[in-house]
């Protein structure tokens, strides 16, 4: 919400919620100084407005030192009840103003790297030109956000299982091919089966944490290859790059080389006995995410219908709306 200083507090419901949002803000940050930085107001203005409130509640709702500010018992009651109210006040103004708006303001979202940066990324430079008005905020990362806590308004995930509370558009299936360049498959063989792959150099990806490991499923079952990696990394580009030149063999997913499967500078492998992947999991694919409500508004419905139109289209897969079970699992 807007914040701007006013006169003292009144009986007037602005007056009162400009006070509340400047309750919440020095609660998040912890300090008069942080809040008034955030907000444009001065610290002293948002002291006062904080002081009418609490007169008006006949409680006291922040522990006031020379150092801290911290909630007492009844501020951390108070904020409980307030904040959930403040954002549903927000998502309606947003809603009212955006029904006769083109697309704008700012747009949050969160991607895996990988398929953030291959397709994502240039299907959202279309989209902006599209609509001028629309501020997008990209994070790339492995880590999962909440959507329904209002971190972010649209994720891109890849998994076998999207979460049940959020509406997944799939975009893509996520499915590996193991590649290498034709100079190196001259000059070490192509592999055919399991045994054989073991003999050669390999490219893996670094995920969170870990190096993210071959899975090979068998007759037998899922088994987990140790190979003899030349190059990990986080960065997917780096690894089809690094197979391009020649290193070794890289298991990545379909859609992050096909133009180099078309161009020839990268040869698709099959084995006779094991079919490989990064995960065991079902059978993952790239989703876009999003909480049912704010499809109500302009810029997450245009921005969801136009990725989609876009993305899916690119990966010869899609599936209507509200397909939704299981949890998100990210893969690399």
């Amino acid at each position: 919400m807007n914040f701007e200083q006013t006169g003292p507090l009144t009986e007037d419901g602005m007056d009162r919620l400009r006070a509340i949002n400047y309750f919440i803000k020095v609660a998040d940050l912890g300090s008069f100084t942080a809040a008034a930085r955030a907000t444009g107001v001065p610290a002293s203005s948002i002291s006062r407005r904080i002081q009418d409130l609490e007169t008006e509640l006949g409680v006291s709702l922040l522990h006031r030192t020379t150092r801290v500010v911290r909630l007492t018992e009844l501020g951390n009651f108070y904020l409980d009840q307030v904040r959930s109210g403040v954002k549903a006040l927000d998502y309606a103004q947003d809603l009212i103003k955006d029904r006769a708006a083109s697309p704008s303001g700012l747009l949050r979202m969160t991607a895996t790297p990988g398929y953030g940066r291959f397709l994502l990324l240039p299907a959202i430079k279309r989209l902006r030109r599209k609509y001028p008005d629309l501020v997008v905020d990209v994070e790339l990362t492995d880590q999962v956000s909440d959507l329904a806590g209002n971190e972010v308004d649209i994720a891109v995930r890849a998994t076998a299982r999207p979460p049940d509370r959020s509406i997944a558009r799939k975009l893509t299936d996520e499915n590996y091919v193991l590649v290498a360049a034709p100079a190196y498959l001259d000059a070490y063989g192509t592999p055919k089966s399991l045994s054989e792959l073991g003999q050669h150099r390999t490219i893996l990806y670094r995920g969170p944490g870990r190096i993210v490991h071959w899975q090979a499923k068998t007759e037998e079952g899922w088994v987990e290859l140790q190979t003899s990696p030349a190059f990990i990394c986080n960065v997917g580009s780096e690894l089809v790059g690094e197979a391009v030149d020649g290193t070794g063999l890289a298991l990545v997913p379909k859609w992050g080389v096909e133009s180099q499967l078309a161009d020839g500078s990268l040869k698709a492998i099959a084995l006779a006995d094991a079919e490989l992947s990064l995960a065991r999991s079902g059978s993952p694919g790239i989703y876009l995410l999003y909480h049912q409500p704010k499809y109500r508004l302009n810029k997450i419905k245009a921005t969801v219908d136009f990725l989609v139109g876009e993305l899916a289209r690119k990966g010869r897969a899609g599936n209507a709306p509200g397909d939704t079970s299981g949890q998100s699992q990210s893969t690399p």
